[in-house]
Parts: structure tokens; sequence; C-alpha cells
């Protein structure tokens, strides 16, 4: 909404002229239009009586939607006139020349105007009242000329009928008006924003940003770098918040709470155009993992005991953990949760398992809440339903998507170093949402960029543990059949700390709010 008594049009000219503008400031008024002008004593219309000239100036082109150079051979040559011609253009304003020609013919004073800039002496300054980033008065008029030549101007003249000049003026100020109107609002804002030295607290956001997109796909303007900065998407200003490694926990959750709001369009957290989840694939090297389980004692870690050395093969492991909106997608469709072909090599009572809520319903968190089996069976179903171009490349034929084995997952976490206790290595409390975090519950996934993994992946340690295919006894057991507990890793929200060395144990036919899982791409290690 365009703000109360704001002018429609700031006029420059020469006192010399004074005459004429104030007549045309007269009829702008009669068809509705509100001009600033400087001989009016009125606030944000002229200038008020003690108040700096040169500031209300200033102040009356940032507010003006458009600005009216009146051209006479009097104001090419004034250093006033192009100081604003230049403030007006620094500011993005759109210019409307009017040729005023007064007794003599177009061709004259045309002549007569290029008499006068030959004639401003080279060295001439601009006077130290007004501010310009050029202080040369010749080549500052020169540049603002070339500007100003490229524009149709509207002659006034005592040859043309004066209404007839000011309906062309009139049709000139009014055309795409909702346009103009808008690009004024964007560049005095991000003027502001730069003033303030780029505080995001003077960003627009998403609602705001949102009609602004609608008429750039109409116009498809050319915009300046700084007012190209300003109106980038709330998304981005966010995102770039969360770059930042001294951003608070509490900062990251309203973040991401933010996000699922606007729309969260990271790669790998919603959908893809057919309904179907969009998983960002990250590459693991092969390799091999010593399994261990910590030995605990009044929570410290006292010993571990060996479980063996489990080869690993190259695979490619989901970025993410699986969200709540793509697990939805499972449950919404037909052919999804309801589907018992993706069931039929799990437990028979397995499917009769009623699906429970999510705790934490926002779509850009993980889907917590979900059985083990539950889980396996949302990884048949993407495993058949995922075009293949949408795996990763380098994806042999006869390559799953499936839970990872705890090793796998392992060596995603730390890639293969056994003595890195985190996926970035040593503890760092403001890389992961765990229990000191204060935020006591999940987060969006990937809140914490400076947490990641060496293969790139996010949220290894902390918001949600993370089901495993194997067993939680017999790790080499990864059989799909059987009612052992099976592992789960990561560490959560609820928990003191998350080690990537950590195990977990639950039967796959319970669930909570801590748990949660993700996707790879490797060979089977079960038979169908």
């Amino acid at each position: 909404m365009r703000l109360l008594l704001m002018p429609d049009v700031f006029i420059s000219y020469s006192r010399r002229n004074l005459e004429f503008v104030q007549q045309l400031v007269d009829a702008l008024k009669m068809r509705g239009k509100d001009p600033w002008f400087d001989q009016l004593k009125e606030p944000l219309s002229g200038i008020v009586v003690g108040a700096p000239w040169w500031k209300e100036i200033q102040h009356g082109i940032e507010n003006s939607d458009n600005f009216i150079f009146v051209i006479s051979p009097n104001s090419i040559s004034s250093p006033y006139c192009h100081a604003e011609i230049n403030y007006a253009r620094e500011h993005g304003k759109r210019l409307l020349p009017v040729l005023y020609c007064g007794w003599i013919g177009e061709g004259e004073t045309r002549r007569a105007i290029d008499a006068v800039i030959e004639a401003i002496p080279d060295d001439e300054e601009l006077p130290g009242s007004v501010t310009s980033r050029i202080l040369n008065l010749k080549k500052l008029v020169r540049e603002n000329w070339l500007a100003i030549s490229e524009i149709q101007y509207v002659i006034f003249s005592s040859s043309i009928a004066f209404e007839q000049s000011l309906e062309q003026l009139i049709q000139a100020l009014d055309l795409d008006l909702a346009w103009v109107r808008m690009h004024s609002q964007i560049v005095q804002a991000a003027k502001l924003w730069e003033a303030s030295g780029f505080d995001d607290d003077f960003l627009w956001r998403a609602n705001r940003l949102k009609p602004v997109y609608e008429m750039i796909e109409r116009r498809s303007p050319e915009l300046d770098t700084l007012v190209q900065e300003f109106i980038k998407p709330e998304q981005d200003q966010l995102l770039r918040e969360l770059e930042n490694p001294k951003t608070s926990h509490l900062r990251r959750r309203e973040i991401g709470e933010r996000l699922e709001v606007i729309g969260d369009t990271r790669s790998g957290v919603g959908l893809r155009s057919d309904g179907l989840p969009d998983i960002v694939w990250c590459s693991v090297p092969r390799g091999e993992i010593a399994l261990e389980e910590p030995i605990r004692e009044r929570g410290a870690i006292v010993g571990k005991e060996d479980l063996g050395i489990f080869p690993v093969e190259q695979f490619h492991i989901a970025k993410y953990p699986i969200t709540y909106i793509q697990f939805q997608a499972f449950l919404n469709t037909p052919e999804g949760f309801e589907n018992r072909v993706w069931w039929q090599d799990l437990d028979g009572e397995c499917h009769e398992q009623v699906m429970k809520e999510q705790h934490f319903k926002f779509n850009n968190h993980p889907r917590e809440t979900v059985t083990w089996y539950q889980a396996v069976a949302f990884c048949n179903w993407l495993n058949a339903k995922l075009p293949r171009d949408a795996w990763p490349s380098g994806t042999e034929a006869n390559w799953l998507i499936r839970l990872p084995a705890e090793w796998e997952w392992q060596l995603a976490a730390t890639g293969g170093d056994l003595n890195r206790l985190y996926p970035w290595g040593r503890r760092d409390d403001s890389r992961m949402n765990c229990q000191v975090s204060g935020i006591g519950r999940t987060t969006a996934v990937g809140m914490y960029p400076h947490g990641g993994s060496p293969v790139g992946a996010l949220d290894m340690a902390g918001n949600v543990r993370e089901w495993c295919l194997n067993e939680y006894k017999n790790p080499k057991n990864v059989s799909l059949c059987g009612k052992e507990q099976r592992v789960l890793r990561s560490g959560s929200w609820i928990d003191p700390i998350a080690i990537c060395t950590d195990r977990y144990q639950l039967a796959p036919t319970s669930r909570g709010y801590a748990g949660g899982f993700r996707v790879c791409v490797g060979a089977a290690l079960f038979s169908r």
C-alpha cells in the first residue's frame, strides 16, 4: 500500500522558467496529481520555511514516483538541476523530460541547449551545498543529458495547445503506474537497507516480496545490483543466516519454522513436481568400519566392546533424514502405505500396525514416531516409484533404495575415522540439536549446515535417532524378518550428547518422537 500524501512527481526546473512551471503545477493538481514543487511551503510537497533545503529536495525525490525535468537552456546549465537529476537516477526514479520551448521552436531550443552545454567551463565544479558522485559540472551535464536524450520528451511550446501537451504528460505519468510506484518503494527500501549496514531487519519478508516477483515476471525490468540483492527471496536471507556459526539454537528453530510457513525451497527437503520425495544424495566412498559398543558408567564412556570390522562398498546416502512431508506422500497415495506389496518381505503382523501421528508436525522436520517396519516399507515404495533419473549418478542396476546398515551409516558420518566422535570432529554443541541446545524438540532438517559430515550429510548428530537395517545384538544380521531389536544411530534432541559411535536399540514394532530415518542407495544386503 502506498504511503498517504506521498507526491506523484518531483519537478526539477530553472527559476527563470518559474511562470511556466507554476502553470504546470496548477494544471497537474487540477488533474488529481500531487507534485513536489519547491515553491510549495507544505510538508511532503515542498520546502518548509527553515528546513535544510538540499535534504528536503533529497526527501522529495526519494518519496516521489516520477521525476519531471523541465528542459530549457536555463535548466540545462543549472548545477542544482543536475544534482537533482543525478540523485533521481541513483534512486531509480522514472525520468519524464518536458521540453519547454516557449515562443521559439523545438529545433532552435535544441541548438541553444547544445550551445549552453559546450559553453560550460571544463573546470567548473558543483557548489558545495549539494552532493553528487560526479562533481565536475560539464561531465555530469553530459552524462545526464545522454540519459535524458534516450527518453521521449513532452513538448510545451506556444505552437501547441497547453492542454494537448498536458494530456500527453498525464498519460506518461499514468503509464504502468503500479510498477513505477512499486519500483520507487523497492529502491527507497534498498537504500535504507544499505544505509543500515545491510541489517537483515530492513529486508522485506516473503509476503511483501510476492507481488514484487509477480510484477518482475510480467515486466522483466533491468534492476541494479543493490535492488537485486535486496529482493532476494526471504528463504535466501534465512539460509544465509544459518551459515553463520554464531546463530543461536533458538534462532535456528525459528528459521526452520519460518521456512515451513513461506515454503522451504531447499532441495532434498520436500517433494518433486510428481509428488514423490525429493532426495539429495551424498556419495560415500568405499572403506571399512570397526564397530564398537561404548561402555558407560554414570554417563561417562569407560571402555569399548569390539563388535568387529565391517567392509563397506561405495554407496550413496540422503543428505537429510526423511521429512514429514516426504513420508506423508507415502501415506497419502493409494499406492503407498496401504499397499501390501511394500510389506511382503516383512513379518506378517507388521502391516497391521496403525500409523501414529507425527509429534512435531512441521513439513520440513524429520518424520518421527515411525517404526522400523514402516521405515522399511517406505524404502520399498520409494525404490519402486522414484524414477531412475532421480537416483544418484553411477547407480548400478541391482542397487536398491533402503535403510543403511549401521556400518554404512557410521562411514557416512565419520569418513571412517574412529577418533572422530562427531561428524565435524571435536565436540561443539553449537553444531547440533541435542539436549544442551535448549530447544526441547526437533528442528527442521539441515538447520546446522556447519555440522556436516565428511560426505556432506547433515543432522548425523542430534535431531532424531535414525533406524538402521541391522539387528542390535547381532549386527551382521540384516534380514528383513525377525523381531529382534534393531539399531538406531545419531543421538537426538532428547540425548545429552550425540556421538557418532553411539548405538541405540528398539524393537522394530516400537516408535518414539526421538526416532526417524534416512535412506540410502547401495547394493542389496539382503535377499528378497
